[in-house]
């Protein structure tokens, strides 16, 4: 049997055959290459703050952890010895094994041998009495050893990204999935579990006695990766009928020297810098909160939460960086992933990480990945990518590997910026969940603008934060303003994933850094920077006088803001804006332009209003929510719709943010907001404000801010947000009926919705850190992981599809901007998909998106960057109609979308 066992395949060409015998990769070297990587991995790359998660998961440390890990990872694909694998190409099952067994199988009925029964289901039924015969959970009861090898089992079977139940497992048919102790198959199993153990050398004390969740997410992850490490065949070539002692001496070798070509290296540790070494332009310009950063740090120790609130402009990037250098090089961290709320701060921040780390590593090869679905459309970003044959021909070079620019593999590697989607889906029951959580195992996590979240998202980052501290990653949290109800639920998660005592907040004055570490909650408040304390001047305007106001006030030049809630309004406000200023004095930005010009309007946007920007005489901006966040941008005066208090105080830092002269008249900071109408009765009309945000919310905004035409910040910052946040208070006395009986109409609606958004929250996330769960509760069956998930479980906001718009001619279609031809019969290249990406936009208009979602795919999109996307084909008017609705391309308002009227 030693000789028959080899002939098992794991992999083959396609029709390669040499001396008529199929050429492949027997199962057994497939498994060993695996487990060469993973020992690999667990030895040299894992930081060794992820190396404690496993340690206090498996009980194991040293020699023990590392053997234990690669043999498990190696175990993940012995279901493949199995008849329903081995005889999905009859040809090759025949002529391997032989053609006894092989009409063995032809004996099932077709409608049998037809069933799908996945082999990592196998893996998950065969390897728990295996792992038992070597000694698993000796020291345990026989109850408890079963229980343990069932979930060692179903976490190695479950690397395809499901984890399989135990009635997936229990419902397999024997027959196919030669699962049956008493098969022929169950022997072959079990000699290639033996030899796999052989190899790795293997003993009853490498195996553990527990599995706790943290090393069940992060030894899933690495039988994954590690699979898909080994599974390169330019690293590790078919053997073919070479005999395993054979092939398997030199393993450990080509599995470092894959390692090292794919991009992976150990992160630097050990050598702390000061403030002033990691950022000499302010080695002598430190803000109050970085000297605060400073301090904390000397009594650091992850696991670790930070929460960092302080108004724009007060230096939160550097201290965070700064932060997480320290936790890196002095605590042991493993690099970090930087998460913010929306692509364009994320493309923003990549750029200027990528200036710190080629800064704080001069002499190093450092790999920077950003993370998200138009990642691949950044000139800038892909100029940094490596390919594989270059990732260390270049020394001193901050880049990306080419290997970790792939979907989902963007977080393994040691340093990355992106938005915080793609971390939260860690905790989302979707495909493969566990390999975002073992790339951010040990990392610390900077999350920016995490007040810009509804209940909803803010529920699964509250999880999230959990299975951080669970993993032993720190986390650095920043804010502008954070309501105190907030601060706390985000403490008490992160304390419940150490398994801390439930934590009370302590008062402290804003600003204020709030730090978490085994020993409790600490405040740390500070005085905030002379330039960002203001008297800020608040303006009521109505809608119909504003313009001709603005007008009047950039009559001595200066660049205004105007802040609308939708898109349709601003485009609306542009074209309006149109009988008072000059074509060349204005400029619309929000997220419905095409991503080639969107990129196009952000970078403009910074050098108009950058800080190093040439300003422009008069200008008036017209933007969406797209300028609140990250942008480093500046006005001299800005116009709002109502919106909640947190992002009118968040706006209101892109008012005089830089230190310049101002033009005559807008020397003070001013923030016009535009007045609510009123109906019948004088009940409120929020206008399209009503549309994005709760009601009761804006109107508690309103009534906090409606007599007011001064703000003291920050003095005043907690005391706004607790008037409007503050869910449970009462009705202030003296106030009008109407509003009063608003109010509480309102907040009722507002509760309602508030429960609904968390229990739709706990439908999709995982389950509690340390709760005890099988492992088929960490993943969704079906569930994909495409950019269109990501959006539609890590967001509560209205469907969306990303569309790709393409122009008819009289000869070609075309793409609208660039002009070139696209063919949809050709299968696009990658280039051509980048373009095709560069001209489409996600529309989320409600009425459009089913419209759109009918629409068919060209059946040779099967990228996975196009797979959820449509298109629509303009006329040479720039206008085409999906169902009842009119759609054009317009150069200066991006795109249109219109209902046609029914006449």
């Amino acid at each position: 049997m030693s000789n028959q066992q080899e002939r098992f395949w794991a992999k083959t060409g396609e029709t390669n055959f040499q001396e008529n015998v199929p050429y492949y990769h027997p199962v057994i070297c497939h498994l060993a290459d695996t487990a060469a990587v993973a020992m690999a991995i667990v030895r040299d790359y894992l930081s060794p703050l992820a190396i404690t998660t496993l340690e206090a998961g498996l009980g194991l440390s040293g020699e023990s952890l590392i053997k234990c890990c690669g043999f498990l990872a190696g175990c993940h694909d012995l279901g493949k010895v199995s008849p329903v694998f081995q005889f999905q190409r009859g040809d090759l099952g025949k002529a391997l094994i032989g053609s006894e067994i092989y009409d063995g199988w032809l004996r099932l009925s077709k409608e049998r041998r037809a069933v799908k029964a996945p082999h990592g289901t196998i893996t998950a039924a065969t390897l728990p009495d295996f792992l038992i015969e070597v000694g698993l959970g000796q020291q345990l009861t026989k109850k408890l050893s079963k229980r343990l090898a069932r979930r060692l089992a179903a976490i190695v079977g479950g690397h395809h990204g499901f984890f399989p139940s135990d009635q997936e497992i229990n419902s397999l048919d024997t027959a196919q999935s030669g699962a049956d102790e008493r098969s022929v198959w169950r022997k072959f199993s079990r000699v290639i579990f033996e030899q796999l153990r052989d190899f790795v050398g293997l003993t009853t004390e490498d195996l553990p006695n527990q599995c706790g969740n943290g090393a069940a997410m992060l030894l899933a992850g690495l039988t994954t990766v590690s699979d898909w490490i080994a599974s390169n065949a330019d690293f590790f070539p078919y053997a073919d009928s070479k005999p395993f002692n054979e092939y398997s001496p030199n393993l450990a070798k080509q599995a470092k020297t894959a390692l090292t070509a794919m991009g992976w290296a150990q992160v630097v540790q050990g050598k702390t810098l000061t403030f002033a070494e990691l950022f000499p332009e302010i080695k002598n310009s430190l803000r109050p909160l970085q000297e605060a950063a400073i301090q904390l740090s000397e009594n650091l120790q992850p696991p670790c939460l930070i929460l960092m609130e302080a108004s724009m402009g007060e230096g939160k990037t550097e201290a965070a960086l700064y932060l997480a250098d320290y936790l890196q090089h002095g605590c042991t961290a493993g690099g970090f992933y930087l998460g913010l709320p929306t692509q364009a701060t994320s493309n923003a921040m990549w750029l200027r990480v990528k200036n710190f780390l080629r800064q704080r590593y001069p002499e190093n090869v450092v790999n920077l990945t950003l993370s998200h679905s138009a990642a691949a459309l950044k000139t800038d970003y892909l100029d940094s990518v490596c390919r594989l044959d270059q990732v260390y021909d270049n020394e001193g070079k901050v880049a990306a590997s080419e290997w970790h620019t792939a979907r989902k593999r963007t977080l393994l590697s040691p340093y990355g910026v992106g938005t915080i989607d793609q971390g939260l889906m860690g905790v989302v029951r979707s495909r493969h969940q566990f390999v975002r959580l073992f790339g951010l195992a040990g990392k610390v996590v900077i999350l920016d603008e995490i007040h810009a979240y509804d209940l909803y998202t803010s529920t699964l980052l509250e999880r999230f934060l959990e299975w951080l501290a669970l993993l032993g990653s720190p986390v650095i949290a920043l804010s502008a303003t954070l309501p105190k109800d907030i601060r706390s639920r985000l403490l008490k998660a992160y304390a419940k994933g150490c398994g801390y005592a439930e934590p009370i907040l302590v008062d402290g004055n804003y600003p204020r850094i709030t730090t978490l570490t085994k020993t409790g909650v600490n405040v740390l408040p500070f005085v905030a920077s002379e330039h960002v304390r203001r008297s800020l001047k608040l303006k009521w305007v109505t809608d119909e006088a504003w313009p001709l106001a603005l007008k009047a006030a950039l009559v001595k030049g200066g660049c205004a803001a105007v802040i609308c809630s939708t898109v349709n309004r601003a485009q609306e406000v542009y074209q309006q804006l149109q009988d008072y200023f000059a074509e060349d004095e204005m400029g619309l930005f929000h997220g419905r332009f095409l991503y080639k010009d969107r990129e196009r309007i952000e970078g403009e946007c910074l050098e108009k209003f950058g800080k190093t920007g040439v300003r422009p005489y008069r200008y008036v901006l017209v933007a969406t929510q797209v300028v609140e966040q990250s942008l480093d941008i500046d006005f001299d005066v800005m116009i709002t719709d109502l919106a909640p208090i947190d992002l009118l105080l968040q706006r209101s830092g892109r008012l005089h943010r830089h230190h310049r002269l101002r033009p005559v008249d807008l020397e003070e900071p001013t923030l016009w907001i535009i007045e609510p109408t009123f109906e019948d009765q004088r009940k409120v009309n929020f206008g399209a404000s009503r549309y994005i945000y709760e009601r009761h919310i804006l109107l508690r905004s309103w009534l906090t801010l409606r007599n007011k035409n001064t703000i003291l910040l920050p003095e005043e910052t907690d005391k706004l947000l607790e008037e409007v946040y503050d869910i449970h208070s009462e009705i202030p006395e003296g106030m009008e009926q109407i509003y009063a009986e608003d109010w509480q109409t309102s907040l009722v609606n507002c509760q309602q919705e508030m429960d609904k958004q968390a229990t739709i929250a706990r439908e999709v996330q995982l389950p509690p850190a340390r709760e005890e769960s099988t492992p088929d509760k960490f993943t969704r069956d079906k569930e994909g992981d495409d950019e269109s998930a990501i959006a539609a479980v890590t967001r509560l906001g209205k469907p969306s599809v990303t569309t790709i718009f393409l122009q008819q001619t009289q000869g070609d279609l075309i793409l609208p901007i660039s002009r070139e031809s696209v063919r949809l019969e050709n299968k696009p290249d990658l280039p051509q998909i980048r373009e095709l990406l560069a001209h489409s936009t996600r529309i989320s208009s409600g009425g459009l998106v089913p419209g759109l979602l009918a629409l068919e795919r060209p059946n040779t999109w099967t990228s996975a960057l196009l797979r959820s996307c449509r298109y629509i084909v303009l006329d040479s008017q720039g206008v085409t109609q999906v169902g009842d609705w009119e759609v054009s391309l317009d150069e200066k308002l991006g795109v249109v979308i219109k209902q046609i009227s029914k006449e």
